[in-house]
């Protein structure tokens, strides 16, 4: 849509510069050209209509790839160090002496700059919300709780008014309903409507994920939560006309929505059309996915590009009442630390059922200004006195200890890789949610490069260190990368778990 008028706005410059047209003319001229414009978007719903009521097909689900070949092991294996060497003093710790066979400490000056947060992105007030409407479209007023964060948002009235519930319970859905939806919808001027929640995208720091969350929020807000399937047929629309392919199905039992991403998924069944992917999307809820569907083949003129799963940052969420805190302990070099930490349990809800996409997303999603800031403050005036090595192994032993282990499947009831937030706040973690949230107190506070070392059943980090370091290593692209696994307990830098000291890992960059 946006593509379109700027198409438009580059063709009023190209008939300006070889016909000029009188001030007077103008905005007639404007008005011409617009109404050609939406007689072009129009025929796009046109025919997109007609394509809904042609006879739909009946596709299966097909299994999608697993993210590891085999299961993750239930227990983790601790390491050992060896007993002190006869010429060493009684009193030095045994983390001291791994560490002087491993370490050459190197001088690391850390970046002192303070962490400031941001102020919150503004979210447009009631009275602000409808006036991004034109006046000639009566609208109605709503309040949407997005993640206990009020978002004011203001939609064509005649949406609601042109459609009756009762017309669209879940077992009386068929494609001439859906097509009867769309025609109702997309006859309505709706064009401010989309353009208001892509402008909330945008000012609240959501990425398409956030937005598709957003979207059934405000779904939910129009219609209701009893009848779930005007909802989703909303939640089509509006991904629709902000220019996302996604797609919509339907069974005996209601209607799904479906979306395709410009990243991998794994653990999750998938239809094929087009052939592309399309997922049912799980708006945090727990459903089935239906062994096959209705759907159609092909899209609407409007859709021009897919979901993407990347996290640019985080959404900002200002409710105070949700901060908790917790504390982080854990032993090194024979002194016990306590770090304190704040987390919003809002964004543990917005990541809760996210995507089991590419490792990379999670590696470089980093954490929420408001813990990082929190929880850096700690961190950084204890690793300023030490060298890289040191650091790199302390910050080993925060994650490696830290933590309790506890496997997915065992947690959830499902695979689920955890962004760096949402492991300080679960009880339990596996070693991808170690490997992600270790690998990013590395690279921000260290600033040290740092890859991902994939096994058949387990996932590990490695480092490129400044200095030369002993112990076992990988190499990529002519650089060396030292083991570091955060989910080997107590194993300093350098060390490979034995069971798979004979596996060659995939090397995840980011």
């Amino acid at each position: 849509m946006r593509a379109n008028k700027i198409l438009l706005g580059g063709l009023v410059v190209f008939l300006f510069a070889g016909n000029p047209v009188k001030a007077q003319d103008f905005e007639e001229w404007k008005r011409q050209q617009q109404s050609e414009f939406q007689a072009y978007k129009d025929k796009f719903d046109e025919e997109f209509i007609g394509m809904l009521k042609a006879t739909w097909e009946e596709v299966g689900i097909n299994i999608g790839a697993r993210n590891y070949d085999e299961d993750k092991p239930d227990e983790l294996p601790s390491f050992v160090p060896p007993p002190p060497k006869p010429e060493l003093e009684n009193n030095r710790s045994e983390d001291s002496i791994i560490e002087e066979k491993i370490t050459i400490d190197l001088d690391f000056d850390f970046d002192d700059t303070p962490f400031v947060l941001p102020k919150p992105r503004p979210v447009p007030a009631r009275d602000e919300a409808n006036l991004l409407f034109d006046a000639n479209v009566p609208v109605t007023s709503i309040s949407v709780s997005y993640f206990s964060n009020p978002v004011y948002l203001t939609y064509p009235q005649m949406i609601r008014d042109r459609l009756d519930p009762r017309d669209f319970r879940s077992g009386d859905i068929d494609n001439k309903k859906i097509a009867e939806f769309w025609e109702v919808v997309s006859s309505v001027n709706h064009t401010d409507f989309v353009e208001h929640t892509l402008s909330l995208k945008q000012t609240m720091g959501l990425n398409d994920w956030g937005y598709v969350l957003l979207v059934n929020d405000i779904s939910k807000s129009i219609f209701g939560t009893r009848n779930i399937s005007l909802v989703r047929m909303m939640n089509w629309f509006i991904l629709t006309k902000a220019g996302y392919q996604n797609k919509i199905g339907y069974d005996q039992n209601g209607v799904y929505n479906l979306f395709t991403v410009s990243n991998n998924i794994f653990n999750a069944q998938y239809y094929t059309l087009d052939g592309n992917k399309y997922f049912p999307i799980n708006f945090n809820e727990e459903y089935q996915t239906p062994s096959s569907i209705f759907t159609y083949q092909g899209d609407h003129g409007a859709q021009v590009r897919k979901l993407d799963l990347s996290i640019e940052s985080y959404p900002a969420f200002i409710n105070p009442s949700a901060m908790i805190e917790k504390t982080l302990s854990f032993n090194f070099q024979g002194k016990q630390y306590n770090i304190p930490v704040t987390l919003n349990k809002e964004v543990i809800a917005y990541f809760e059922y996210y995507p089991l996409t590419d490792l990379p997303v999670f590696f470089t999603a980093s954490l929420s200004s408001q813990t990082k800031q929190q929880l850096y403050a700690e961190l950084v005036p204890i690793l300023e006195g030490m060298g890289e090595v040191q650091a790199v192994n302390f910050l080993l032993r925060l994650v490696q200890t830290s933590f309790d282990y506890k496997t997915d499947q065992d947690q959830f009831d499902r695979e689920k890789y955890m962004m760096p937030e949402e492991i300080l706040f679960y009880p339990y973690s596996d070693c991808d949610d170690r490997s992600i949230f270790f690998a990013t107190l590395v690279k921000e506070l260290l600033g040290l490069d740092v890859v991902g070392l994939r096994y058949s059943r387990h996932l590990a980090v490695a480092v490129e260190f400044k200095g030369n370091v002993e112990g076992d290593y990988h190499m990529s692209d002519g650089r060396k990368y030292t083991v570091t696994d955060p989910t080997y307990i107590n194993a300093p830098a350098g060390l490979t778990m034995s069971s798979y000291r004979d596996e060659t890992p995939q090397i995840v960059k980011f």
